[in-house]
């Protein structure tokens, strides 16, 4: 009898240390919402907005069975929004919660508060399920019922998902959010989490006797939609590693990792017998240098080949590819990498991410950001971007300008760099009009050629032979002076269009000639000439917001115009002072970042008006937005510039 007394004391306090640590191990389940919801008190800058989140909290929590070593995930989302009027009730008033990786749903409830105090709970019969939702795969999706204006969404909800090692989340909005907490809980787990862009850092923390990190942060501005500009990439996101029990897994065995797996076949030992033959007959009479051949290889394989985006193993296959001229996107650089090797090109395999999507981050393994490949050739100083249809072998193209990516040689071994323009002046236009005036000042003549360099050149041939038939007839208006509401174009002659040039940055043409009569207006017995005009629509960035992002623009460029006017014999000008604009940003140094000047010179009856603007760098520190929004507006300035034409006495 005693035995057995002593064997039930020891199995219940098995039970109870049992029960125990499952209480710790789901912190999720500790938490709730208040039982009676208030309104909450805002600031006077709160209550001007569409709509404000109160509070946005989320909690991943990482658990480990106390038998077994599948590892379990749960996420909880808990967010509660003051919505003032109808553009903050469309903002919150559906719920779309994603199914991907879901394996449970543990609960979901959503409630909204009035401003005279009455509650709604959300009928969970009202929960539908959705499939692919614009292609971002299955959401449950419910409506908020009983929002107003100046009333609160609450909403909460957790989700048991399929473990990953891997996350990532971004946390700013279009709208401000007063207070946000992140919980990052994986007790024994070893876990990493980093937070971006944001003003505080994750610091530990204790949940039930669990190890984890928290983040707070308060008064979140929203992210606004700017111009030149990185938003997607700007916003406030955490991204967090979580592995298994007693790993030790780190940065450099994760990048050592995805260079063994990613460039599999990316070296070759030996080429592909049928790319052998393919390389004799490209390269046959053409020059030996490494620009060339992998000019040609890139515009051969761009010009056979497809890439499609789907899973099938056989799209990685060298000889199915070979064969099928259709690949993967990783089993597009293979061919790239038996046609270069074939051709004794030295290339390096590049990985990195859209700079407007993702601001790649060496010290901190994020998978989410590896979704860009390049080819670097490196004695050229140039890139192959497989993906990219519309680009041939050239500087780095705009969506990768400026960020880092991890460099790979034939050894696999790998570095990282930040991805840089190689020439200063790759991208640049050339303008000179001369312009006369006809029929008895009837209308205005111009002729005019342009030259294109640089990405300007790639973007206009891209679209020339890319572009569908209507859109094509519609450039032919960006390219004669768009803008000038009346033009008739009487000649229009692009040269150089095609997508083949094998001369190293040979500019793309256009000669042609319009005519408008809106350009020139009577005033009595004198013309008022609109000369501002003639260069076409301009950009402008006039915003009564305080900026929110850093200057990013596409790629350094220059722009240097001649345009000769000339003034009839029997007239005099006035109002040349309006040619004349100077804006420049410099840096602490006294040296110019950016500029837009305009001049002019009158010879007689000839007035040549010269502009020059240019942009040395890609990228400018928001505290130089100032300066850079009056550079770019002095081009739009100009765009309203005009002369008066006065009969001789």
């Amino acid at each position: 009898m005693k035995s057995k007394l002593n064997y039930m004391r020891t199995f219940i306090v098995i039970l109870l240390c049992f029960c125990s640590t499952q209480a710790f191990s789901q912190y999720y389940k500790n938490y709730d919402w208040a039982k009676k919801p208030k309104l909450h008190q805002l600031s006077e800058k709160e209550a001007n907005e569409s709509s404000v989140g109160i509070l946005e909290k989320y909690m991943i929590e990482y658990v480990v069975p106390e038998f077994g070593n599948n590892i379990k995930k749960f996420e909880t989302t808990h967010t509660i929004a003051r919505v003032h009027d109808e553009k903050g009730i469309k903002t919150h008033n559906t719920v779309y919660i994603s199914m991907y990786d879901v394996i449970d749903i543990v609960d979901i409830k959503a409630r909204t508060i009035t401003p005279n105090g009455k509650v709604t709970l959300l009928n969970k019969d009202n929960i539908k399920e959705v499939k692919n939702v614009e292609e971002y795969g299955d959401f449950k999706i419910f409506a908020i019922e009983g929002a107003e204006k100046d009333s609160e969404i609450e909403v909460l909800y957790t989700l048991e998902k399929e473990y990953s090692a891997f996350g990532r989340e971004t946390l700013q909005k279009s709208y401000p959010i007063r207070k946000l907490e992140y919980d990052f809980i994986m007790g024994d787990l070893p876990g990493r989490i980093k937070v971006y862009n944001a003003n505080s850092q994750f610091v530990a923390k204790t949940y039930n006797k669990r190890a984890g990190k928290q983040l707070v942060l308060k008064n979140i501005v929203p992210m606004l939609e700017e111009e030149y500009a990185t938003p997607n990439a700007n916003k406030t996101y955490v991204a967090f590693q979580c592995f298994g029990p007693g790993t030790n897994v780190t940065d450099s065995m994760l990048w050592n990792n995805v260079v063994t797996n990613i460039t599999d076949g990316m070296f070759p030992e030996t080429v592909h017998p049928e790319i052998a033959k393919i390389i004799e007959n490209l390269l046959k009479n053409q020059k030996d240098d490494d620009f060339t051949k992998a000019y040609l290889i890139d515009d051969y394989v761009k010009t056979n080949y497809t890439i499609v985006k789907n899973n099938n193993a056989q799209l990685s296959d060298i000889d199915y590819i070979v064969k099928n001229k259709s690949a993967s996107d990783l089993g597009i650089i293979k061919i790239y990498a038996h046609l270069l090797k074939a051709a004794n090109v030295e290339y390096l395999p590049v990985i990195t991410s859209d700079v407007y999507e993702h601001k790649f981050d060496s010290e901190f393994f994020n998978p989410a950001a590896l979704r860009e490949f390049l080819i670097y050739i490196p004695k050229t100083y140039n890139y192959i971007s497989p993906n990219r249809v519309d680009y041939r072998l050239s500087e780095i193209p705009p969506n990768i300008l400026g960020n880092k990516g991890i460099f790979v040689n034939a050894k696999k071994q790998y570095s990282f760099y930040k991805i840089l323009q190689k020439d200063p002046d790759f991208s640049r236009v050339v303008r000179n009009m001369n312009i006369s005036f006809e029929d008895d000042m009837e209308y205005v003549k111009i002729d005019q050629n342009q030259e294109y360099y640089g990405h300007w050149a790639m973007n206009n041939r891209a679209f020339l032979n890319l572009a569908p038939e209507q859109q094509i007839k519609e450039f032919e208006d960006y390219l004669t002076g768009s803008g000038i509401e009346d033009k008739v174009v009487k000649k229009y002659e692009p040269k150089n269009k095609e997508m083949m040039q094998l001369e190293y940055n040979k500019p793309f043409l256009v000669s042609s000639t319009i005519t408008s009569e809106s350009l020139l207006e009577e005033a009595g017995d004198s013309y008022i000439f609109q000369v501002g005009k003639v260069i076409g629509t301009q950009s402008e960035l006039y915003q009564e917001t305080k900026r929110v992002n850093p200057i990013q623009m596409q790629y350094p460029n220059r722009y240097n115009y001649e345009i000769v006017v000339n003034i009839p014999a029997d007239y005099d000008i006035e109002g040349l002072e309006s040619l004349i604009i100077k804006k420049e940003l410099l840096d602490e140094e006294g040296n110019q970042k950016c500029k837009f000047e305009s001049n002019y010179k009158l010879e007689g009856n000839k007035l040549t008006v010269m502009i020059e603007e240019f942009y040395k760098e890609y990228e400018y520190d928001i505290t130089e937005y100032e300066g850079f929004r009056e550079v770019i507006n002095a081009a739009s300035d100009f765009n309203k510039a005009a002369i008066l034409m006065n009969p001789k006495e």
